[in-house]
């Protein structure tokens, strides 16, 4: 198993939402998870089904549960297993009750016939600059694997650190060198510009907005290949 996908099994849940959804994303990455990230997450959940990729600790969906009400099918997708059964107790504690499915696989790898064109919404949460490999090049293909269980309609959204384009304060840069170094990001290359042309090379109507170190990124209409 990577680096990037191991990390999470040594992280005790609330230890690990302090550290990076509270003081990394405020301090180092100067994106707010509550003021953006979470607000971004839960404006696009679909009408009745979703699919969760890089599932981390669970704390989008499980702090998502009023828009999740009317959703009866969500989908947890992971490398790791440890990952998978935490976010699936913690989105139960917080009162989801629709059907919960666990899938651990590799983004790089085909869908499963019974995931593809099934869901409304497809979120890709800090996943990107987890993977290995630059822009556009993992995009192409991690966008290539999702964009295949988009239901017709669909969206496909998310958010990642950037490496390139972004000013990184002097936290930010000690961070980014740690977790390149350990493997635990693999983002250095990683551009906007790059991020978009991904985007555009697999869908047809895409945006894309820059807050603090962090792409916002949201695309609809895949484009058949």
């Amino acid at each position: 198993m990577d680096p990037s996908a191991r990390v999470y099994s040594s992280f005790k849940l609330y230890f690990y939402d302090f550290v990076v959804l509270v003081v990394s994303n405020a301090l180092a990455w100067r994106c707010s998870t509550r003021a953006v990230l979470l607000p971004f997450f839960q404006a696009h959940i679909g009408e009745r089904t979703h699919l969760d990729i890089g599932v981390g600790t669970g704390y989008y969906p499980a702090h998502s549960i009023l828009k999740l009400a009317r959703t009866t099918h969500v989908t947890l997708f992971d490398l790791n297993p440890a990952t998978l059964h935490s976010a699936e107790q913690r989105l139960r504690t917080a009162g989801y009750n629709g059907v919960i499915e666990k899938v651990e696989r590799s983004i790089f790898l085909p869908l499963p016939e019974s995931l593809q064109a099934k869901f409304d919404s497809i979120s890709l949460f800090y996943v990107f600059h987890c993977l290995p490999g630059s822009f556009p090049e993992k995009a192409i293909s991690v966008f290539t694997v999702a964009a295949a269980g988009l239901a017709p309609g669909g969206v496909l959204y998310g958010a990642t650190i950037l490496g390139q384009g972004v000013h990184h304060n002097w936290f930010g840069r000690q961070l980014m060198a740690f977790y390149n170094k350990k493997g635990i990001f693999g983002n250095t290359k990683d551009s906007a510009e790059n991020l978009e042309l991904a985007l555009k090379e697999c869908f047809e109507d895409v945006k894309i907005r820059v807050v603090g170190m962090a792409a916002l990124f949201e695309a609809r209409g895949p484009i058949s290949k």
